[in-house]
């Protein structure tokens, strides 16, 4: 497991409990106690959480997603992989919503290969990108929440999300169960997420395989209210696929 992926475990594992000991971060992640400590002390540094007495707890004791800079490097290849496939349903002239996720952000070169593209986000450094590929890109405006300073959420960017209506909508997940429920690990990103697919024509689910047989906080939808999923790994038998399309 590279670095990246145990950091966001790490701030996963803080999710589902208060605090967490070096020794069983260790245990549950297969590297030594050091491996660990230098762990912490990037996240500690970057202010994601303090060490507590031989453990570790979140800072504020309030655990969220991880941020961008994590984030955008874990899977890397994975992301761009599943983003090559899902481009397979753009064509030219569509308009396209992409959720604040990187794996959604990995979109934007294969947008860039068809004319007539509008695109709509609330991640700051996508729509960047975008327009820097020469994109008619459009920025949901909104609150710039203290767990990640790249993303807009709130309800300015849910009555632009309003007056919006898109061919595609690509987004990701935090964690997709057994039973077919995308969640997300925090409550103002859930529900831009959610409304972007009710603005949307066809849903297009990017989901890489760390985030398959999980849970988090809450349920942004279920993967029989998309019409399709993109992974880099067969979906493990237990989650049913109903009428979406496996790309």
């Amino acid at each position: 497991m590279k670095t990246n992926e145990r950091e966001e475990q790490i701030i996963s594992l803080l999710r589902e409990q208060n605090f967490i000991s070096v020794q069983e971060l260790a245990a549950r992640l297969y590297v030594s106690p050091s491996s660990i400590r230098r762990d912490l002390n990037r996240l500690e540094a970057l202010g994601i959480v303090k060490r507590n007495y031989g453990g570790v707890v979140a800072a504020g004791g309030n655990p969220t997603a991880p941020p961008v800079a994590i984030r955008s490097e874990v899977n890397k290849a994975a992301k761009r992989a599943i983003a090559k496939k899902a481009s397979l349903l753009l064509r030219d002239d569509c308009s396209v919503l992409l959720d604040d996720s990187t794996t959604a952000a990995a979109m934007v070169e294969f947008l860039a290969e068809h004319r007539g593209i509008t695109l709509f986000t609330n991640n700051i450094e996508t729509a960047l990108d975008a327009t820097a590929h020469g994109l008619r890109t459009y920025l949901l405006g909104g609150a710039l929440p203290t767990d990640s300073a790249t993303v807009t959420v709130g309800s300015f960017a849910l009555d632009m999300l309003h007056s919006i209506h898109a061919d595609l909508c690509f987004f990701s997940t935090s964690a997709l169960s057994a039973d077919g429920a995308l969640y997300d690990s925090t409550e103002a990103h859930n529900l831009l997420r959610r409304e972007m697919l009710r603005r949307a024509d066809v849903r297009v689910l990017l989901c890489d395989s760390s985030k398959f047989l999980r849970t988090s906080l809450y349920r942004s939808a279920h993967i029989d209210d998309i019409e399709y999923v993109c992974t880099d790994a067969p979906l493990p038998e237990e989650i049913p696929t109903g009428k979406a399309i496996i790309l």
